[in-house]
């Protein structure tokens, strides 16, 4: 190639960038019109004296001259129009989603569902979600449902399909619509949201990576004009300290937290929630799992589906069919991000260990019981769902004799089983194996303890709630029997994954 050809080709080049982001420059421009106007209301626009009765909205710049009136389906079958029946006087939240979305939409939709239940009942009364498809062809009414019903989407939330160009032209209006991302064959679009109030003219964009607290702050407060009633005000001199964030919480926060719990708990703090979660809770998931499965498993989850593997399948249906989105993580940020959910998990292990041991102390379980030179504390059992088929104990014993005792059965009269059973490391995860016997090594002890081996308690007779006891007889190698109580404590909220 000649200097001239690669100087014209550079030039070319830079021409073809210079061009592509005037365009998205003004596309963000006319994008921003709608934000600044949160900023700035729009003065009433005159009505002339033969203009059309009834139409309040067009008092504002964004009403019914601006905004098409197309007409959308929902996922319950219904026609419906985008301005006088879904937006016209109106406190609305608006994305654009796809079902088979691999990428962010679930992320987007999960976020969705935090906010949805935070406002509570006042979605469907003064606050209206819509989620409107990109992709018409094949997310018909039915398939909308069963995304909605996934998510837990209910009255005041509505899913929606319709004509693609129409709706095309409706994202362009909201200013949720790249020209520079899309193609005759691409679902790519933009990720913002869009929350509003339509009588007052007041538009936003926010991003899915809001916290959720915070995007229903806008929505139930700023945009009705804080007509609500504040919650008592705190001088700042009160406001706690900031804590430093580390790049993988702050990952966990952003891409995680609106799916996953550690430890069925608020990522930071020991305050449970009682939400299901929309993925499996990760605490210690990078002890469950093969360390090559997890890393491979965030890094493109999409792939792994698409492969069929065995796991990643299981995952999908234990969680109600929704996939795991793929958010294109690298190395580096997968390991910033399993090192927080490591650290993370210790934390609240260290709580879980302080408060057990509290418990069991009020309850007189920690001191030492003694049968001969065997010794028993820390026994307890974890309080199960009321319709579980088994249930979980936990006890340490202590050989304080000079040979190692064995114990070769169980029994309880509320159970009709008690078995030996050892959480182990498996391929691609944890497995349980059951045991033949518990030995206590001479002089030394053998704990059983969440994580490891514990009694397996099959087939209960009875709801056992915090607080009640479980006879347990265990039968020891030398022919004696010992009559031991497990007092059963409720369980730290999370579900397993």
């Amino acid at each position: 190639m000649k200097p001239t050809d690669t100087v014209q080709s550079r030039r070319s080049s830079l021409r073809r960038t210079a061009a592509r982001w005037v365009a998205v420059g003004l596309a963000s421009c006319a994008s921003l019109a709608l934000a600044v106007t949160y900023l700035v209301p729009s003065a009433p626009t005159p009505q002339s004296d033969t203009a059309q009765g009834g139409e309040e909205a067009s008092r504002t710049r964004w009403g019914a001259s601006y905004f098409p009136n197309i007409e959308l389906t929902t996922h319950q079958g219904d026609n419906v129009r985008f301005f006088d029946d879904l937006i016209k006087d109106k406190v609305v939240v608006i994305n654009f989603i796809y079902t088979s979305c691999p990428d962010t939409c679930p992320l987007e939709t999960a976020r969705l569902a935090q906010v949805y239940k935070i406002l509570g009942d006042r979605v469907g009364d003064d606050v209206f979600f819509y989620s409107i498809t990109i992709d018409p062809d094949n997310d018909t009414p039915d398939v909308l449902a069963a995304y909605a019903q996934r998510y837990g989407a209910g009255p005041g939330w509505t899913f929606l399909t319709g004509n693609e160009a129409e709706i095309v032209e409706l994202r362009k209006k909201l200013g949720l619509y790249i020209p520079e991302i899309q193609s005759d064959d691409s679902n790519n679009h933009n990720l913002s949201l869009i929350i509003g109030n339509q009588a007052t003219g007041q538009w936003m964009k926010r991003s899915p990576f809001e916290n959720p607290h915070v995007l229903a702050t806008q929505v139930g407060s700023w945009l009705h004009n804080w007509k609500l009633p504040t919650k008592e005000r705190r001088d700042f001199a009160d406001a706690p300290k900031l804590r430093s964030v580390s790049d993988g919480e702050r990952l966990f926060r952003t891409r995680c937290a609106a799916c996953h719990t550690i430890g069925g708990a608020v990522v930071g703090t020991q305050v449970a929630t009682n939400d299901p979660n929309v993925g499996p809770d990760l605490l210690d998931v990078d002890l469950r799992r093969d360390p090559a499965w997890l890393r491979r498993w965030i890094a493109e989850p999409d792939v792994m589906l698409a492969e069929q593997d065995p796991l990643a399948l299981q995952l999908l249906a234990a969680y109600n069919d929704v996939a795991m989105p793929n958010m294109r993580l690298g190395g580096t940020d997968i390991a910033d991000l399993l090192g927080f959910v490591r650290a993370e998990s210790s934390r609240i292990r260290r709580v879980q260990r302080a408060r057990e041991a509290g418990r069991l102390g009020r309850d007189h379980s920690a001191r030492e019981r003694r049968l001969g030179t065997l010794g028993l504390r820390d026994a307890w059992v974890r309080e199960a769902p009321p319709k579980a088929n088994v249930s979980a104990g936990y006890l340490t014993l202590v050989n304080h004799g000079e040979r190692e005792a064995r114990v070769v059965g169980a029994q309880s009269p509320l159970f009709e089983h008690v078995e030996f059973h050892e959480m182990v490391q498996t391929d691609g995860g944890m497995g349980m194996r059951p045991l033949d016997e518990l030995v206590v090594p001479a002089s030394g002890e053998l704990r059983l303890e969440t994580g490891g081996k514990h009694l397996m308690l099959i087939g209960p007779q009875q709801a056992l709630a915090h607080g009640k006891k479980v006879p347990v007889r265990l039968q020891l190698a030398s022919g004696k029997g010992w009559d031991v109580w497990l007092p059963v404590v409720a369980p730290e909220r999370g579900r397993p994954g």
